[in-house]
């Protein structure tokens, strides 16, 4: 087998052979071709230079292994070896078959059958030999490049995405300072200040949708790595509540914060848990009508970490809850101020908190609210207990 097998090698890559022999020589010269080349699979067996039968290496060896049968045919012609009612089994394969189709096929052979050489045809017509294992073992070759190739097309998927997000967002952070500008600084009218404000919430609107949708993509292309310190939760906490305040008082929402403890200090990736709990305070918010109370919740129970965030919103429906974690769904819920959703956050707030060794459920009632409860283990490495 050669070392240049790719993923779109072919059956003429890969060594072959071309040992052939007629109907009318003798056995022993199959004999002493076989031991003159011990790797040998088969022989192409010709009559008249056309091609008759293929004879097996195992099924030639397994016969002349029999009580005086090797002093019986050595004295005999090759054709001698065949009886009349012979039917010649041979897998014939064009030389530019992809080697994984090939496999497959020749692993449909009946069992009998299955580990003889496959007869590759080229386009002279000539024939040659392939050892099934080494046929095998290629197949594994261009399975593990497959895989290196896919590492690398998600690294290079990786790249492009943190070009798109540094390209993508400089203009939208260059809209919402301009947007900001023109409504702070006093316009003429009301007109402009008003038209300033919709550019403004609009640029906002799809800043966060391409947040989402990055975060998404980035997750996928490359396995999650976890920047893992240790940290207290509550100011934590208290930091992204206090960022929703605003929008929150904007639909007359409030938001309550309780804990059990003063301090809760837990081993995990800040930003991934800040971005969980950014998801689903901001959730709470855009599917809560107006003048409704959110309350999030954490305390320690034993060596696990308990968060939980509890709206008055719609609640889910049954058709809900088998899909409310998977990416890119609409649920029946709507948000009430015509917030814009990607049917994303859910998705990455589950593969978040999965890959910190933790579970998600939630707790629903129609048109009363729902509670998102996370459970995460509590691990402290070393002294270093504040970040």
């Amino acid at each position: 087998m050669t070392s240049t097998v790719g993923i779109n090698s072919v059956l003429g890559d890969l060594d072959l052979y071309s040992a052939s022999i007629r109907t009318s020589d003798n056995l022993m010269d199959v004999f002493n071709i076989f031991e003159e080349n011990k790797s040998l699979p088969g022989i192409i067996v010709t009559e008249e230079n056309r091609f008759s039968k293929m004879l097996p290496r195992t099924k030639f060896y397994e016969a002349m292994s029999r009580q005086f049968m090797f002093e019986l045919f050595s004295k005999r012609k090759v054709n001698s070896f065949f009886d009349d009612n012979y039917i010649d089994h041979s897998l014939f394969l064009n030389f530019n078959t992809p080697i994984l189709n090939a496999a497959n096929e020749a692993l449909k052979r009946e069992e009998i059958y299955r580990h003889d050489p496959i007869i590759v045809k080229f386009a002279n017509d000539s024939l040659k030999l392939l050892d099934f294992h080494k046929l095998l073992l290629a197949q594994t070759q261009v399975h593990l490049l497959t895989f290196k190739s896919l590492k690398e097309a998600n690294e290079f998927k990786k790249d492009v995405l943190g070009m798109a997000a540094h390209d993508l967002r400089n203009p939208i952070n260059a809209i919402l300072g301009f947007s900001s500008l023109i409504r702070d600084i006093s316009p003429e009218t009301d007109e402009i200040k008003t038209y300033a404000n919709y550019i403004n919430e609009a640029a906002q609107q799809m800043n966060g949708l391409l947040n989402e949708l990055l975060n998404s993509a980035a997750n996928d292309a490359t396995e999650l790595e976890l920047n893992r310190i240790n940290f207290d939760l509550i100011p934590l906490i208290e930091g992204i509540i206090n960022s929703f305040r605003q929008q929150a008082l904007s639909k007359h929402q409030s938001i309550k914060f309780n804990w059990s403890t003063n301090e809760i200090f837990i081993n995990a990736d800040k930003q991934k848990i800040k971005e969980v709990l950014e998801n689903l305070i901001s959730n709470a918010i855009k599917y809560s009508d107006k003048e409704k109370l959110i309350e999030v919740y954490t305390e320690k129970r034993d060596s696990e970490i308990v968060i939980k965030v509890k709206d008055e919103g719609p609640g889910f429906n049954d058709s809900d809850l088998k899909k409310i974690f998977r990416r890119f769904q609409r649920l029946s819920a709507k948000p009430t101020g015509n917030e814009p959703s990607t049917g994303l956050g859910l998705y990455i707030v589950k593969k978040i908190i999965e890959q910190h060794e933790g579970v998600i459920t939630v707790d629903t009632e129609l048109n009363k609210g729902s509670t998102f409860n996370i459970i995460l283990p509590q691990i402290i490495y070393n002294s270093n207990r504040m970040n």
